[in-house]
């Protein structure tokens, strides 16, 4: 008796469950490395412009030039980092404790809070009766800020030989996909069940996204955190390494960001007699920091491939909850993918969707 053929719909559907199957054994596997991958492939392809230029001077020697590039990028970007973060945890840890002091300080002074406030400032008697509500909120949230960002941190470093692992496993990989990049990218894209003009728009829609995303937010962010942190430097205000690395975060919000702590700084320059100072941090954050937001930002990004300003703003805020300070990274790759996987859509039934 002739065995009946198989018909070809359940094969589909059995090779689809098999390979679900499978993969999520093996993301389980290696859950505890997804990140540290993630990243790899990440800093890989912002690095990738170097490596070729490297690679180019080597005489397309691939090996040498991946590890020419990890080696310099360690050298100009890793220890500084890794020195700023313990200055950024010892900063953090010394403004939680002192938030209360330092912000009574600023509203207390001997004087009323109407005293303290400028005249020009409309309903500020109406303010006196809030005034150690005012002082306990600010001064809670100030703790709260810098207590997060040292649990996280340390969170992030938690176990000495884990962390190794990541570290050494992101290494590696970014070795292996700054010389097979372009290859494995092109057998990824090769799995997508589109045509070949659709897989290249997708995937370079998807790259594009994702580097003008991370370059508006790491170059601007660590232009602004500087600019600021050094404002405070010289100002005399505690904690610079702290607020500039809380500027970099927050300066993902074009115009808003970076204001939201130099404009409160400021303010506790003029509260604390500092008037000299306090406009000078005025017109420092207007004049020089706001240049950054008004002129370098859409340089540096462009605007025909960057994800709208709220995206970026909700990607980073959800990322910073689900993943800690990586998420200030991985936020906005997440919602460059969702970007792609909208593009795929609006592609494959772009003959059921309505003309936009």
């Amino acid at each position: 008796m002739m065995k009946r053929e198989i018909p070809n719909k359940f094969q589909q559907g059995f090779i689809l469950l098999l390979l679900f199957t499978v993969l999520m054994g093996f993301i389980g596997m290696i859950h505890e490395f997804l990140i540290a991958l993630v990243l790899a492939a990440i800093f890989a392809g912002l690095l990738y412009p170097v490596y070729r230029k490297i690679l180019y001077t080597l005489k397309n020697r691939a090996a040498l030039a991946a590890g020419s590039t990890l080696i310099l990028t360690v050298f100009l970007f890793g220890l500084p980092l890794a020195g700023l973060t313990g200055m950024v945890t010892g900063e953090a840890i010394q403004i939680s404790k002192k938030a209360r002091p330092i912000v009574k300080k600023a509203l207390d002074n001997n004087l009323t809070l109407s005293e303290q406030l400028p005249d020009w400032l409309p309903l500020k008697e109406k303010l006196e009766p809030f005034h150690e509500t005012i002082v306990q909120k600010v001064s809670e949230a100030t703790s709260a800020m810098g207590s997060w960002l040292v649990s996280s941190l340390s969170s992030a470093t938690k176990g000495t030989f884990g962390f190794l692992m990541s570290l050494f496993i992101m290494f590696y990989a970014m070795f292996y996909f700054l010389i097979h990049g372009p290859k494995l990218l092109a057998s990824l894209a090769s799995l997508l069940p589109l045509s070949e003009e659709d897989r290249t728009e997708v995937m370079s829609r998807g790259l594009t996204v994702t580097r003008a995303s991370l370059k508006g937010i790491i170059i601007v962010g660590i232009i602004q955190g500087i600019l600021v942190g050094l404002a405070f430097w010289v100002t005399g205000i505690e904690g610079a390494a702290f607020w500039g690395s809380v500027v970099f975060v927050l300066s993902a919000i074009p115009g808003v960001g970076a204001p939201f702590i130099w404009l409160p700084a400021a303010a506790y320059l003029l509260f604390t007699g500092s008037t000299g100072w306090g406009i000078a941090l005025v017109i420092w954050g207007v004049l020089v920091v706001g240049l950054v937001d008004n002129f370098l930002r859409p340089w540096i990004v462009g605007n025909d491939s960057k994800l709208p300003d709220l995206v970026i703003l909700i990607s980073i805020l959800g990322g910073i909850i689900s993943f800690g300070p990586l998420g200030i990274i991985l936020g906005p790759v997440i919602a460059a993918l969702l970007d792609t996987v909208l593009t795929i859509y609006k592609k494959t039934f772009q003959n059921v969707l309505p003309e936009s």
